[in-house]
């Protein structure tokens, strides 16, 4: 194997370890080896070849990456579209995929909301009427529901549950 060949194996190693613990956007694998370039003096030409090879072969797709990101999220703690937006702009995607992907699927906000307030709810109900409204929409708002749907969302829940 010549020297280049033998570094982009072991750039592909070292990128095939760290997509071994959870999927990555391309931003991601592309800081990562950009790092280790500086320990292993790699060149960016070698780290581009190996990005291609990795979306050649599927192991980097950032609109799969919005997907899997946005229903890992939803099923376990639900958050606004405008929430999701911002964490997935930190991960590096381009905007203009994540905006293509909420206008293909848009989120349910009434329902990701009620789904996490519902298991809270408890907890606040020894408290006034008012006092409940407070916390349920400031939890709400944290998540990045907008007053409007954190107000609908209170008033289901204290109708279904006074």
């Amino acid at each position: 194997m010549t020297d280049e060949n033998e570094d982009l194996h072991d750039l592909l190693n070292s990128a095939y370890f760290y997509l071994k613990f959870r999927p990555r956007t391309e931003w991601e694998i592309r800081k990562h080896l950009n790092k280790k370039t500086e320990r292993r003096h790699w060149s960016r030409d070698l780290v581009k070849k190996g990005i291609e090879h990795l979306k050649e072969r599927g192991f980097i797709d950032d609109k799969e990456f919005i997907r899997l990101f946005v229903e890992s999220r939803n099923s376990g703690k639900p958050k606004s579209a405008f929430v999701l937006t911002q964490e997935l702009i930190r991960l590096g995607i381009i905007k203009e995929l994540i905006d293509e992907y909420f206008v293909q699927k848009p989120q349910p906000e009434e329902e990701l909301a009620m789904k996490a307030l519902l298991p809270r709810w408890r907890r606040f109900s020894h408290l006034s009427k008012q006092a409940r409204f407070q916390k349920a929409s400031a939890f709400l708002y944290r998540r990045g529901f907008s007053f409007d749907i954190s107000k609908e969302t209170i008033k289901a829940l204290e109708e279904q549950y006074p």
